[in-house]
């Protein structure tokens, strides 16, 4: 184990301990961090994350990289690469004038890019208040064989936002609207506000760049946005909105993703975590380097899965790894078809409270990080072993405990850097401070 790096370190100690304040930086540093996301694009480490005014679900917050061309030696300055619009930020939560990005996952194309994508809220609370979300509006519609965007104006009429930006109205004539960017709205030249915002601008205590609501607007519920990268995370596609490829009505105002890694199988098939409403786990795939993108059916069975993290057996079966309802085994989908078509498998020996965790594997072994088993704290990474039961790799011997810290741990991200070494990235306060240690496989596979 090489020493503990700070990754991304807060800066205000409402959200982080003061004397670990101090070691916020210009390469590191923010008013707020989480979530970790950690891959390797070609021999180069990505590390991305929740950059945030709040400690919160909800506020501003936007996803930010650092890399690392040396094998996680030396990294990168901290770089923003997709900024929501907002009319307001303030470094407290109960702030939500803002829309935000949260949750980022990231899986490898077979051509090379690095495929991100990650949830976007327009201006809410998400999830933790279901009463601002607009239930009964429609975020798509079939507009001449194509599904396009839709928004309302005050009376809740519809418009319709085509490919190229232009607006349709109710009756699906040409408007002189257009929509650019992340729901910038004009009247021919004339900026007239954003569809994700509501109200005029206001207090800016994050020192970004505000704007205000449009005429217009686009429903309130979650939305899942697609980012690529073609230079090992140097520069960034602009974010696009691959929602309604894989909404279904029945998936209600939340349909997120499952933060941390997808997977991409032998074949080449892209595979990405989703979840529906906490209710059930959902895959989306691509077989054609993320322009396109497929659903799996819900998987209703597992309820307690939410948050989950995928890997592949050496004979093709993927193990669908869960968050757990209350401390204890861990649960598990198994699919046999490149994540297809998923059932219930058993739960597995790895015990830990409901968090995220990550899963890695490399060759016949699985690597995990997790919390504890009684809180969100005490991290371990465990080892284990495919077993074949049956015909297929669909059970885990695990064998091996490795402590990671003691005292708090939540969520985590594990990548492969070489043949000898593996990587973590983990929250080790509640807010705002990640580290980053590497492994011996040789030594932990003993």
């Amino acid at each position: 184990m090489r020493d503990k790096q700070i990754l991304f370190c807060g800066n205000h100690p409402h959200y982080l301990k003061e004397e670990l304040t101090v070691h916020s930086n210009s390469a590191n540093g923010g008013i707020a961090f989480r979530i970790p996301s950690l891959i390797n694009a070609g021999g180069t480490l990505v590390a991305a994350i929740d950059r945030a005014s709040t400690g919160a679900d909800w506020g501003y917050i936007e996803i930010a990289v650092r890399r690392s061309e040396d094998g996680g030696k030396t990294w990168s300055n901290l770089q923003t690469i997709v900024t929501p619009p907002a009319r307001e930020t303030k470094i407290a939560d109960e702030c939500y004038a803002s829309g935000f990005f949260i949750d980022p996952c990231m899986a490898i194309a077979p051509n090379g890019d690095i495929i991100m994508i990650v949830d976007f809220w327009p201006e809410c609370k998400g999830l933790h208040n279901r009463r601002i979300l607009d239930r009964h509006k429609a975020p798509y519609a079939e507009v001449n064989g194509k599904k396009l965007p839709v928004i309302y104006d005050k009376n809740k009429n519809p418009y319709y936002i085509n490919e190229n930006g232009t607006v349709l109205d109710k009756d699906k004539n040409l408007t002189s609207y257009r929509v650019e960017g992340i729901g910038s709205l004009y009247n021919k030249d004339e900026y007239i506000g954003n569809i994700f915002l509501n109200g005029p601008t206001g207090v800016n205590e994050a020192n970004v760049a505000l704007t205000f609501g449009a005429p217009l607007n686009a429903p309130k519920r979650s939305y899942i946005y697609m980012l690529r990268s073609s230079d090992q995370g140097k520069t960034w596609s602009e974010p696009k909105d691959i929602t309604h490829m894989v909404l279904k009505r029945s998936d209600g105002t939340f349909l997120g993703v499952a933060p941390g890694v997808g997977l991409t199988t032998k074949s080449g098939r892209i595979l990405m975590p989703l979840y529906v409403d906490r209710k059930s786990t959902v895959t989306i795939y691509s077989d054609d380097n993320g322009e396109t993108w497929h659903r799996t059916e819900e998987q209703p069975y597992s309820k307690n899965i939410d948050e989950w993290q995928m890997v592949e057996a050496p004979d093709g079966t993927v193990l669908g790894f869960g968050r757990q309802k209350r401390p204890g085994k861990t649960p598990v989908t198994i699919s046999r078809d490149n994540g297809k078509t998923w059932k219930k498998g058993s739960k597995t020996e790895l015990i830990a409270v409901k968090c995220q965790k990550s899963v890695l594997s490399i060759g016949g072994y699985v690597f995990s990080t997790h919390t504890g088993p009684k809180a969100r704290a005490d991290g371990e990474l465990s080892i284990g072993r495919f077993i074949k039961a049956k015909d297929a790799y669909t059970k885990i011997n695990w064998f091996k405990n490795v402590k990671i810290n003691s005292g708090f741990f939540a969520y985590s991200c594990l990548t492969q850097i070489d043949e000898n070494t593996i990587g973590v990235m983990y929250e080790a306060e509640p807010s705002s401070y990640l580290l980053f240690e590497t492994y011996n496989i040789n030594e932990l596979v003993k």
